[in-house]
């Protein structure tokens, strides 16, 4: 009998940011990356994409994937220009000379200017104007590129203000999954598992419904397995039968308690 709790726990949202499972789209993007970072000169980036799409991920997992580069992530933008700013002088082991905002510029342009970094902010949607308005100094320093990550249904607001629009600046936008790949990731991470025979039952027709629901979204799709196997684990504890095995009704029943559908 499958160990159906470690299952569900391996689809937590929560667990999966600290594991890397590369997507095409992850890989598109990681090579686009590299190649702008190697031939262009230093400029802000945009990763945009829909909720769930993995965008926390692959910057969480972006130190490990840009070699040569030294990558200086922060996972929330709350924060004032001034601490920004003493944050990436501390980040290189320096003590802060001065208070003073452009005292400060200065001294973390000389500290990253013969340096290859890269800043990278996630939920970028909610800088505030003055850290738009930092970014955009920075920037023109040729001292840092910047990977800012948001939102793609908020992305247009932020890109259309002035510091943005009228410099040389990249977009690369985090593409959900194809149903190939979901049916390819299940399988990798069942087999992963030694779950040889849940695989089994993860038939095309299963797949197509777990496809629709999540709408190849990635962080959706680990919503509704994770619930297949708490709902699978549940119902053997009770003694009911038929859910021994993933199917159609444990996806519908799953999509719900998800919110992914409706009754």
């Amino acid at each position: 009998m499958a160990d159906l709790l470690r299952l569900a726990k391996n689809f937590e949202d929560r667990a999966q940011i600290e594991r890397y499972y590369e997507t095409r789209a992850f890989m598109r993007l990681k090579n686009e990356l590299l190649t702008t970072l190697q031939n262009e000169t230093k400029q802000i980036l945009f990763l945009i994409g829909d909720p769930g799409t993995g965008k926390s991920v692959f910057l969480y997992h972006i130190p490990k994937l840009l070699d040569g580069i030294d990558v200086v992530r922060y996972n929330t933008p709350f924060f004032e220009p001034v601490d920004f700013v003493k944050s990436l002088i501390s980040k290189k082991g320096a003590r802060v000379k001065n208070y003073s905002l452009e005292t400060l510029i200065d001294q973390a342009v000389k500290l990253y200017e013969n340096e290859e970094t890269l800043v990278a902010i996630d939920e970028a949607q909610l800088l505030s104007d003055e850290m738009v308005e930092l970014i955009r100094i920075l920037a023109d320093s040729k001292a840092f590129w910047f990977l800012l990550a948001m939102h793609r249904h908020e992305s247009a607001q932020i890109l259309e203000k002035p510091q943005f629009r009228s410099r040389p600046h990249r977009i690369f936008e985090l593409q959900k999954l194809d149903f190939d790949e979901v049916r390819e990731y299940i399988s990798k991470e069942l087999l992963a598992l030694g779950e040889y025979t849940l695989d089994d039952y993860f038939t095309p027709s299963l797949v197509r419904r777990l496809y629709k629901l999540s709408r190849g979204n990635f962080r959706d799709l680990k919503k509704l397995l994770h619930r297949i196997f708490l709902l699978m684990d549940q119902a053997i504890r009770l003694g009911k039968k038929g859910y021994e095995r993933p199917n159609r009704c444990l996806v519908t029943m799953a999509a719900i308690d998800g919110e992914l559908l409706s009754v």
